[in-house]
């Protein structure tokens, strides 16, 4: 059972329990012998029609048992359960299709003012409004009711249209990852495949140097299958322009950009900086910016955050913590970490993440050195 039905058979329970036993006893007191077991039952499949009040057949099942209560009683007597057909009116404009409600509803506002009209007991008891002024009142409710189900029906339609967009943007978001992350490949394979070439072409002229020309391209080349391990398989969406990609020179930048977003960052940096080839530096500058987005995301411009660079002897760590509160207990993770460890992995390195204490939430980040670096 969608939630959506669960929602209605509580609501045509909660509110329909209390009506029909109300009705039952009116109609009972009210109205000798078989015609009251004719109401009572009339009654009970309205109410149990109306636990599926979405539906084209339960809205003309209330309508035919809202005739069958006016055919009984003339409308000298109305029963409670009456409250059930604008209701059912209602809910068929907003999930069906709005305009045969209406015509039903003026068609059954008409028929029940001219059976009031022309019921015997009414007229010698001299009972209720005149006829036209009872027609203008059954017109107002079917109005009212139509109306707030074009209303309701006009916000689900702009729900619709929202969550249409979101899916189109997160497709369009996808498309732009593949594209950036191809360009990242185009950027740093190509470059450390243009040193190889450069090298070997050096290294044909000048035979000399052959070991030393060898052992940088073994080493580019090391660097640069390392990396398309990162990036293989992801393939270009559509043409874009080869800019570069950022890298640790930039984080001082990125951290500009996120105080004037509204937090307050601070950096420091300690230890003699290596080289560490741009796509570590890249996946490191794409971890601190997940990192601080997700502190921005969660604890808005209360929280404060800082990152720390430090190149100690066999590896780079970088570490950023905030001091905002931690994601919400049973929360699904997002794909933010997993991203984070991913492009670490590609690089030789790893990602941890936790929360500190009450709040706080802390990333750090292990790259160790490869081998020859200085």
């Amino acid at each position: 059972m969608s939630p959506a039905r669960r929602f209605d058979v509580t609501v045509a329970f909660v509110l329909g329990l209390p009506v029909f036993l109300l009705s039952a006893v009116v109609a009972v007191l009210s109205v000798p012998g078989p015609r009251a077991i004719v109401l009572v039952a009339a009654c009970l499949v309205a109410h149990v029609a109306f636990a599926f009040r979405r539906d084209l057949w339960a809205f003309a099942v209330i309508a035919g048992m809202m005739a069958v209560q006016a055919a009984v009683t003339g409308l000298f007597m109305v029963l409670p359960t009456v409250v059930l057909f604008p209701l059912a009116l209602y809910s068929r404009t907003a999930y069906g299709s709005p305009y045969p409600p209406l015509v039903v509803g003026v068609a059954g506002a008409g028929l029940a003012a001219a059976r009031f009209a022309t019921d015997a007991s009414v007229a010698a008891a001299r009972l209720g409004p005149d006829p036209w002024m009872l027609l203008g009142l059954l017109l107002a409710v079917v109005v009212a009711a139509w109306g707030l189900g074009l209303h309701r029906r006009s916000q689900l339609r702009y729900v619709e249209l929202l969550e249409e967009q979101a899916t189109m943007s997160a497709e369009r978001a996808t498309l732009a990852e593949r594209a950036r992350i191809a360009r990242e490949m185009h950027d740093v394979v190509a470059h450390a495949l243009a040193v190889i070439v450069a090298q070997a072409r050096g290294g044909r002229l000048v035979p000399a140097r052959a070991p030393e020309v060898l052992a940088t391209v073994e080493e580019t080349g090391r660097q640069a299958l390392t990396e398309m391990r990162g990036l293989v398989g992801v393939l270009r969406a559509e043409p874009a322009g080869l800019t570069p990609q950022p890298g640790l020179a930039d984080l001082p930048g990125l951290l500009d950009r996120t105080r004037a977003a509204g937090l307050d960052v601070t950096m420091t940096a300690s230890g003699e900086p290596r080289p560490i080839g741009p796509g570590a530096e890249l996946a490191l500058y794409r971890v601190v910016q997940e990192a601080l987005t997700n502190t921005l995301k969660h604890g808005g411009g209360a929280a404060r955050s800082s990152v720390d660079v430090s190149w100690t002897r066999g590896a780079l760590e970088v570490t950023v913590t905030d001091d905002g509160p931690p994601p919400a207990p049973g929360k699904p993770p997002g794909h933010g970490l997993a991203g984070m460890r991913e492009r670490m992995a590609a690089v030789g390195g790893t990602v941890s993440a936790r929360a500190e204490g009450e709040r706080g939430f802390v990333v750090r980040v292990r790259l160790p050195y490869r081998e020859g670096a200085r």
